[in-house]
């Protein structure tokens, strides 16, 4: 979203970078103004993201037959669809009620996740092969899908090859990345990551607000940090329908 910041270098991989100096007012208008911007920006995409989600789903039909019969048992079928519905309910209370941009990036793979799901409760009830779920970029979920996704052909070659990689190459590997991404991270040039605005303590008395990448959020302010906004486990719907993430947030605004 944002590959030359002017502050990244301030950042460290492993968290929240504190750095050595204080920003001075100009600066930090400047980061709150950039992250108005992308908050704008991505709130239109993802808007429309969902929105064409809701649109298949309030159209699609699941067919009935055999097939179905036998799958709609309670722990099956009936299950998966519960979740997905819960998951379209929760992206729009992400989209309704986001504090910070993973949250916006949450409801659009939160909603992909139930459109991808449902598809795949659609092909087994008409006896069909099920999609499999696309891998997400780690650095941005909203990215295309990771180069890795549906190529284990190239993911075993890289494995046997592992010892024969520099640092860079085992950067790349470690993990889901996009294809842009991965060039980057080839390049030695940091990923295109998607921000998340944090409290930072700049000096005794003074808090200052910072763009960081979301994965380096800690998890008491987060609930996006280590499930690339959702993209992995099933759990994250309960959550934000629970307010979960809104209590996350003001934990991070009382910081």
């Amino acid at each position: 979203m944002h590959r030359r910041w002017w502050f990244m270098g301030m950042l460290r991989p492993a968290g929240p970078a504190r750095p050595a100096w204080e920003p001075s007012r100009e600066e930090q208008q400047r980061v709150l103004d950039e992250w108005r911007t992308a908050r704008e920006r991505l709130e239109r995409l993802v808007s429309a993201r969902v929105t064409a989600v809701g649109d298949v789903l309030r159209t699609a039909e699941l067919p009935v037959g055999p097939e179905a019969a036998q799958s709609a048992r309670p722990g099956g079928d009936a299950d998966d669809y519960a979740w997905v519905l819960d998951a379209f309910q929760a992206a729009g209370k992400l989209l309704d009620e986001a504090a910070d941009l993973p949250d916006l990036a949450a409801a659009a793979v939160l909603a992909e996740r139930a459109l991808v799901r449902f598809a795949a409760l659609h092909a087994r009830r008409a006896g069909q092969p099920a999609p499999r779920p696309p891998e997400r970029c780690y650095y941005n979920p909203l990215h295309p899908a990771a180069e890795s996704a549906g190529a284990p052909v190239r993911r075993e070659h890289r494995r046997r090859a592992r010892r024969r990689t520099g640092p860079r190459e085992a950067a790349a590997d470690r993990r889901p990345a996009c294809a842009s991404c991965r060039k980057a991270i080839l390049a030695g040039q940091p990923p295109d990551v998607l921000p998340a605005l944090v409290p930072v303590k700049v000096s005794r008395r003074r808090t200052a607000r910072l763009l960081v990448p979301y994965y380096s959020v800690p998890q008491q302010w987060s609930l996006w940090s280590l499930s690339a906004c959702g993209a992995y486990g099933d759990e994250w719907p309960a959550l934000v329908l629970r307010g979960e993430h809104r209590r996350r947030a003001e934990a991070a605004r009382g910081a």
